[in-house]
């Protein structure tokens, strides 16, 4: 493939419209990838980081008209949408789909695949009071120490209403720490970006090899992980791995 028909472009794209666009379908994972390895610990990590504006690295995708008929959702996970299905381009995600994955499934929650684990509860909450992230299971723990208005759940932080501060502020064990973390979660979601990386132009051999390459540094892919990658092939049939629906 001619090397001048590749492209590489960088854009920031806010952390809430890259979360609808996962919940979209508008991203696939080819299966060369590994699968979703993150635990619950590293997902509420991660949102912590975005919480106090640390950068936690970019996204690769690729572009291409090429579909991949082997592909899966994000981290393997079942996604009722498909609007990749209608449209002309495709959009792998090569690099970032544990931090993808765990974005998607914290925010819309319900129960996920975690190391063969089906029943954890991804859910994901924010207790005003501690600054702090955590899972469905813990909220009970939460809720012994605060309100449970003080405890937000994360996919309702964007949608709050005008005055949802206001009526906080009139109950009991309110402050102004509570109000300032309340100010800090809402400006996650407007004003928080990551950085999208697009390559074009490339074939599959192409970004196979890429693939390969950015994961020598890191988390390095197993022995395994390389032959996959290195002997992956475009079956004429379209496969997705998706675990069932709950």
């Amino acid at each position: 493939m001619d090397y001048r028909n590749r492209k590489i472009s960088i854009k920031n794209c806010n952390i809430y419209d890259f979360i609808r666009q996962l919940g979209a379908g508008e991203f696939l994972i080819p299966t060369f990838q590994r699968l979703f390895v993150w635990n619950p610990e590293n997902i509420s990590n991660l949102w912590d980081s975005i919480y106090r504006a640390y950068p936690v690295g970019s996204i690769l995708l690729w572009k291409t008209r090429t579909q991949l008929h082997v592909h899966r959702k994000p981290g393997g996970f079942y996604m009722p949408n498909d609007a990749t299905a209608a449209t002309k381009y495709k959009s792998y995600i090569l690099d970032g789909q544990q931090r993808a994955t765990s974005l998607l499934v914290s925010f819309y929650g319900g129960n996920g695949k975690v190391r063969e684990q089906y029943s954890f509860d991804f859910t994901l909450y924010f207790d005003l009071t501690k600054a702090a992230f955590f899972f469905e299971k813990d909220y009970y723990k939460h809720r012994w120490d605060a309100d449970s208005a003080f405890l937000v759940r994360l996919k309702d932080v964007p949608d709050l209403s005008h005055d949802f501060d206001s009526r906080l502020a009139k109950l009991k064990g309110f402050t102004q720490t509570v109000e300032k973390n309340l100010s800090q979660l809402k400006y996650l979601f407007s004003d928080y970006s990551i950085p999208l990386i697009c390559i074009e132009g490339y074939d599959i051999a192409g970004v196979c090899a890429i693939y390969e390459r950015i994961n020598q540094t890191g988390m390095r892919l197993q022995n395994m992980d390389i032959l996959i990658a290195r002997g992956f092939k475009n079956f004429a049939t379209v496969v997705e791995e998706d675990f069932p629906a709950n």
